[in-house]
């Protein structure tokens, strides 16, 4: 009995995967093996005669097999938005009990527990159900499984794989995403194998390494039924970009272009560089929305990026830039002695400055002063009006967007 929990606290305290690390704990809790080659040998022949590694443990049949499973992440390598691939590479620690691998310790020099290859033993079959290429089991030859004199067997397993991961692109590149790895124990129904996702001994992410693109902010480990009953195991991982390479590389550079598009009004028109500049400021919007384009996926579920939404206001708004400019240039090559026409001057004259300069002290002189008004206004007047109105208007379109994304990807 003394020896069972001394074997089950070794399990609770193997939250590593380095050989040094094991030799250290088996020193501390004297559980290192104390025979010699010979009766490793002995022990081997003795264990391994008539034993069949296709028959899963388990002397009572109605009893299904406690399999106990906890999960390390190792490294996030990549993360394919476009494809929905998600690439890790976990640790996996699980253990049973097999009878048959039991024996009597003082029979073979105190030798309590040994290392056996797992291709001789009965390991279970744990398959990913969510691959992005193959169909990927937790099978790697350079494993072994550690048993202990009482059946008990601890199997610790490096492996990476690819699965399937939807993405939500949604509020990128302030996003995060859910990703799973999913298994099943093939070839086994609930009432042959029990399943049981325990929490890590340590901190789940003690041997993670920090990937440049993606936080994980959180994890959990769960099991689920699917409808035909059978256990699904699922280790559920959240990721969150981050944002700073993509505010500083990406945010800013095309808010500061599209920002730019309306001070092409406070440029004289006899410079001549009215056109130049606005077609240039709508060439750079539209390299970028070429530029994140190929950076998210094609699907559209649930939702494409509201980043792109953004990026094609701004081209729209670029647009009529061009065309506002064009007619600017318009305005500025009519001859002054040109009459404008009665609505446009009459329109002029209804704003606010042009009401400030009529006297108010009979509604007749009103009238009077703002025929003598529409008579004055001349195409240049009309041409700074144009200007100033059509400056306001693209920064309020501007700022409004902007104001609208950030609600919607920091909400």
């Amino acid at each position: 009995m003394k020896s069972i929990c001394s074997e089950h606290l070794l399990v609770y305290m193997m939250n590593f995967w380095s050989g040094s690390l094991l030799v250290f704990y088996l020193l501390k809790l004297g559980l290192v093996l104390a025979g010699t080659r010979v009766d490793e040998e002995n022990l081997h022949a003795f264990l391994f005669s008539g034993y069949n590694k296709e028959i899963r443990p388990g002397m009572n049949r109605s009893i299904p097999l406690p399999l106990d499973i906890i999960s390390y992440l190792y490294s996030l390598n990549d993360f394919d938005l476009n494809k929905g691939k998600l690439s890790l590479t976990a640790i996996f620690l699980l253990t049973w009990v097999d009878e048959r691998l039991s024996w009597n310790p003082a029979a073979f020099n105190d030798t309590n527990n040994i290392s056996i290859s797992q291709k001789k033993i009965w390991i279970p079959n744990l398959v990913n159900i969510n691959p992005y290429d193959d169909v990927t089991e937790l099978r790697t030859d350079a494993s072994a499984v550690r048993v202990f004199s009482s059946g008990y067997c601890v199997w610790l397993a490096l492996q990476t794989f690819k699965v399937i991961c939807k993405a939500d692109v949604t509020k990128y590149p302030f996003d995060t995403q859910t990703c799973a790895m999913r298994f099943y124990v093939w070839g086994y129904a609930p009432a042959e194998v029990k399943s049981k996702c325990l929490p890590p001994v340590a901190d789940e992410f003690v041997y993670y390494s920090e990937n440049g693109v993606w936080d994980i902010i959180d994890s959990s480990s769960y099991i689920q039924l699917d409808f035909h009953k059978y256990e699904i195991i699922n280790f559920e991982f959240v990721l969150k970009r981050r944002a700073p390479y993509y505010i500083v590389s990406l945010i800013l550079p095309i808010a500061s272009v599209s920002f730019l598009m309306g001070f092409v009004f406070l440029l004289p028109v006899e410079s001549g560089e009215r056109v130049g500049f606005s077609t240039t400021s709508l060439l750079s919007v539209i390299v970028y929305l070429t530029i994140i384009q190929e950076m998210l996926p094609e699907s559209s579920e649930p939702n494409i990026s509201t980043l792109g939404y953004i990026l094609v206001t701004y081209v729209v708004t670029g647009s009529f830039v061009v065309i506002e400019v064009i007619i600017s240039l318009w305005i500025q090559s009519r001859p002054s002695q040109s009459p404008v026409p009665k609505s446009l001057s009459r329109l002029m004259t209804c704003s606010l400055k042009k009401r400030n300069k009529i006297s108010e002290d009979t509604l007749d002189t009103k009238e009077e002063e703002c025929d003598n008004l529409i008579d004055e206004v001349t195409w240049p007047d009309v041409l700074r009006m144009y200007d100033k109105a059509c400056f306001i208007l693209t920064n309020i379109v501007f700022c409004v967007s902007s104001f609208i994304y950030f609600c919607i990807v920091l909400s």
